[in-house]
């Protein structure tokens, strides 16, 4: 469904030249900006959540441990990671 969005002309310059460079539509462009910036504001949460756990040591330890756990279960017939 097509909508009308306001952009500044410094946006559509560039919208437009990143479309010719990739020689496609400002629509494909735009939506393949918009799914790049919605993965990094959900790795940015995930990152956020991850600092917040670390900074709790009891939750961190509790994590660990479960992740201790877990480790081993997976039939993939894959070694252990090992650092």
């Amino acid at each position: 469904m097509p909508a009308t969005v306001r952009i500044s002309a410094t946006g559509r310059s560039l919208l437009a030249q990143l479309a010719r460079e990739a020689d496609t539509s400002m629509t494909v462009v735009l939506d393949a900006a918009l799914e790049t910036y919605r993965r990094h504001r959900f790795l940015a949460k995930a990152a956020d959540a991850y600092d917040t756990l670390a900074s709790d040591s009891a939750a961190d330890a509790d994590y660990r441990r479960e992740l201790a756990e877990l480790d081993g279960t997976s039939a993939d017939g894959l070694q252990p990671y090992a650092p």
